[in-house]
This record gives C-alpha cells, structure tokens and sequence, in this order.
C-alpha cells in the first residue's frame, strides 16, 4: 500500500506565504500569550490558545479552500510543525493529533455530505475531532480489534467496543472510529466512521494521566450500540485499513516534523547554556564532549529532516509514496530526539534537572513519540520484515526514490548473510544463537540508516546546510549497523530465554518483596444521596 495527498492544493507559491505568516504569527504568540508550565500543570490546553490556533487557521492547513482551509503543501505543514514544537512540543504534538488523526480521515475519505457540514467548522476551529483506534487489547494491530461494527441493513450500523489512549477523546465532536464489520456472523473487515460523539451509546470515560504531553487530554471511550448511518462512513464498507493506514502513516509524518523543531530547540539550548557556562577548563563549549553533543543534534536532525523532506516532496509532487519512507521518518526523528533531549539535560547539568528551565518537560513530552502511531519495535521489525522481501517497496525507495544503488546493494548483501547464519529459520532452544526476530529487528535497523543515509546524501548536494559531517555520520552508522546485523549474538547483547527471565525475577521479588499500595486516595465518587437514583433504586 502507497499513500498520497488525496486533495488539492494551492500554489507552491502561495502555499509557503501562508505558512510563512503562520510561522511568524506563532513566534510572536507563543512569546506573549502561551506559558507552556501551567499548560503542563494544569494538564490543558488553555480555550484562548485552541481558539486562536483555530482562528488563524491551524486547523484547516490541509483542508481545501472550498471548504475554509489553507490547503497547505505537505513540505509547508512539516515546516509549521517543526516551528510550533521548537516553541513547546505538547503544543506542536496537539496541533498534529487535531489534524492527522482528526480532521484528515473526514477530508481525505469522507463523504461530500459528510465534508460539507464538518470540515468547515473544523478547519476554523470551530469543533475538534479525534481518532478512536486504540483499543485495551489492540493498537497499531489491525487485526486485533475488538470493536465492532454490526451490519444492520439499509446504510446502518451499531457500534460497540472500547478505546483507550484517545487524543482529544473528550474534547471532540467527531471521534473516527475503527471497528470490525459484521453481519450476522459473517465478518467483512475493518470499516471507519465519523461518529458524532452527541450520539446515544457514546460515553467518554476516564482521563489518563501521562508523563508527558501534559497539555493534550488521553481519554478512554465507550461505544455501546452506537447506531450510526452510511453519511458518517469513512471510505468503503470493509475497507477501512486503507483509512487507518493512512491516518497513522501521515500522523508518523507530522510527528518526524515535530521531533526535528524540538531538536532543534535541544541544540540551540545546549549553545547557549555552554556558551555562557565557565568551568575549570574554560568556557563549557570549548569541551569536547559538549561540541560532540551540538554536532550530533545537528546531524540527527539533518538525517531526519532529508527523510522528512523527501517524502514532502513527493506527496507534493502527486506521487504514492511507501510506508516504509514514513516508517523510517517516524522511527529516526524520535529516536533522535529522545536521545538529543537527554544529552540536553546532561549538558546542562543540575539546570536540565530544573522544572524552570524546560528541560524536563521536554524530556517528558520527546518519550512518547517512540510509542505512539507504532512502537519503534514494531516499526523496526516491520522494516526488517521488507528488507528481506524482495518484492517489497523498501528496495524501491533505495534506488529508485533515494539513488541509493550502491546502499541498496550493501543492503540485500546483508540480509543475504543474515539469511545464511545458523538458527535464523528456528527460535527453538533456550539458547538459540541467533532467534529469527531478532535478526529481523537488527536487519530493520539497518535498513533504516540505508534510508536515511540515502536521504542524507541525496539532500547535501542540493542543500548548504546539511554538511559532509552529516553525511559521514549517516554512512558510518549504516556500516556499523550492517555488521551488528550479521555478527551481533544475542547473547552478548544480554540475551536470555524465558525461563532465565522467570527465575531472575523471582529471585527478585524473593529479596525484596512483592509489595502493591493499597492506601486509600481521594473519593472522587458523587455521593449516593446526591446521585439521580435514590440509593435503593440502584
């Protein structure tokens, strides 16, 4: 499956003046009306600050104009998202939930009914919408889910199911939900809907609180005979993967633009704390250890940006771009930004530990984004998985997409001697040498530093700021993950079976207990004598 733009935009032209006002607009604001700790504190967007994002646009910057967007090129809407999370990443990160799981899924596989009396008032900011997939037993697993939706006849259907860990869950006005279709005892697949959330059977549930990402609401939600008709279809009965791929591959987009602004923001702080800071030796940013850190961000973020930028410019260009480009997106720029936000925190020393100073909040808010729209894991073994196909698109976009003939050959030579080491075909034995899963992951690793360091050199010769370093960087860690790939044993890497994992922790447990807090917490319950129902009616 390829995924593309699905709509029309304006002009290159006009389409970067927008998001260049938008940009400038959101400096100024963010400055003056935005204090990203009692956002934090509070666990809430302020209302002022959703509206105002509402009312310049925000919403609508990939809603065409017929419907009041500013039907913005996806190299523009990368360009806003890493501004607005160099400013504060929760922020950044709610602006990308709003539009990829939210309003996209309605503008791209929506009906014209459906379009006509949403998107307007999504795009100004009017409602919000969210994306109800994830489920207690399910996440980016498809196939997985409970949810159903029941076939009722004549364009209708009840929907019954849980979700959890859904942004905006309680602040929405449409929730698209995934569920699996039936009919009677025949199940057709996954179909997606546009479920207005006044409908009869919906009840929002508990928040979650996490550790970062403070600002933007995770519900759980409860669907119980939600009878819903075809206007709110997303897409084709059945053939609601295609909706939900599309919606996670372009949120994995949007959230490799927000980890690239937030690096860029851990690099700039880094400077100028060590530029300012003196210690025995002198000033801090003469110390190795410090320029080694600023130069690394700096490559990360070339590395994740050349990913980024390519995959822009084919959507923008009306290509089909393959997952995998948005798989290695994703997976690169949170990865490099959770390990740039710890460098930050080291660099600045007892500052970094400091509520005041930031820094912890952006610690908190980068962890999730190696989580959500697809583990890194999952996304790694995923590529893995392709690598060693070889009828799939990630061959395609080496040498095809990237030019990078030469890498895609160090590739397939990599998975070819993978494929040749003993034990890759078994997992059995407590200690198998080499368990396939794990030679999977390692060779998905290694296709993902073929991508970027593919990306990386496309992009350094049309671009004077990604440098030859960079470039050397992105190579050198793609050789070096090769050779895990085809030496790396399991057991140096701290590898142990199942039963070694039982009996270490039980010897754990054995010497410090198995303790689980029961002390009582608030009452937060209404009290019975003041509930609708009289206590002896319930």
């Amino acid at each position: 499956m390829r995924i593309s733009s699905r709509y029309q935009a304006v002009s290159a032209e006009e389409s970067r003046a927008r998001a260049d006002r938008l940009c400038l607009w959101l400096r100024s604001y963010v400055e003056r009306r935005v204090n990203s700790r009692l956002i934090d504190e509070r666990r809430s967007i302020p209302p002022h600050v959703a509206l105002d994002l509402g009312n310049q646009g925000f919403m609508g910057i990939q809603v065409e104009e017929r419907y009041g967007g500013l039907a913005l090129r996806n190299v523009d809407v990368a360009r806003i998202l890493e501004q607005a999370s160099a400013l504060d990443l929760s922020l950044g990160t709610w602006i990308l939930v709003c539009l990829f799981p939210g309003v996209r899924p309605i503008a791209a596989f929506g009906a014209a009914e459906l379009k006509d009396a949403v998107l307007p008032d999504l795009a100004a900011g009017r409602i919000l919408a969210g994306y109800a997939q994830t489920e207690p037993g399910a996440g980016t697993h498809f196939s997985a889910m409970a949810a159903r939706a029941h076939r009722l006849g004549a364009g209708r259907w009840r929907l019954t199911g849980d979700k959890t860990w859904i942004g905006n869950g309680t602040w929405a006005t449409y929730l698209n939900m995934m569920a699996q279709e039936w009919e009677g005892d025949r199940r057709h697949g996954l179909s997606a809907f546009a479920v207005p959330t006044d409908s009869a059977g919906f009840r929002p549930g508990r928040e979650l609180l996490s550790m970062g990402m403070r600002g933007m609401v995770q519900s759980e939600l409860t669907f119980r005979d939600v009878e819903i008709d075809a206007r709110h279809l997303l897409g084709e009965p059945g053939e609601g993967l295609q909706v939900g791929v599309d919606s996670m591959s372009f949120s994995r987009f949007a959230i490799a633009a927000t980890c690239i602004g937030a690096m860029r923001r851990c690099a700039r702080d880094m400077h100028r704390f060590a530029s300012r800071r003196s210690i025995a030796t002198g000033r801090l940013l003469d110390h190795p250890v410090v320029l080694t850190a600023i130069g690394e961000t700096a490559a990360r973020v070339s590395g994740a940006q050349s990913v980024l930028y390519r995959a822009a410019d084919l959507l923008d260009s009306g290509a089909d771009v393959p997952l995998e480009l948005f798989a290695v997106a994703k997976v690169a720029a949170s990865e490099f930004l959770c390990a740039s936000a710890d460098r930050m925190v080291q660099v600045l020393g007892s500052r970094g530990y400091d509520e005041a100073n930031h820094a912890p909040q952006l610690l908190r808010d980068a962890r999730v984004t190696r989580i959500f729209e697809g583990t890194t894991e999952a996304l790694v073994a995923y590529l893995g998985s392709q690598t060693l196909n070889p009828r799939a698109d990630i061959h395609g976009v080496l040498r095809d997409l990237l030019g990078g003939d030469d890498l895609a050959d160090r590739l397939d030579e990599t998975a070819q001697r993978v494929r040749a080491r003993d034990g890759f075909e078994s997992e059995a034995g407590p200690r198998a040498p080499f368990p396939r899963t794990w030679q999977v992951a390692m060779i998905g690793n290694a296709a993902l530093w073929a991508i970027v360091t593919a990306a990386v050199r496309a992009r350094a010769g049309a671009d004077p700021t990604v440098s030859e370093r960079s470039v050397e960087w992105a190579a050198q860690s793609f050789a070096d993950a090769c050779e895990r790939a085809v030496d790396g044993s399991v057991q140096e890497l701290g590898y142990v079976s199942p039963a070694e994992a039982d009996a270490i922790i039980e010897g754990y447990v054995e010497d410090m207990g198995d303790v689980e807090q029961t002390c009582p917490g608030e009452r937060r319950e209404l009290d019975p004598l003041l509930r609708r129902a009289a206590p002896d009616e319930q």
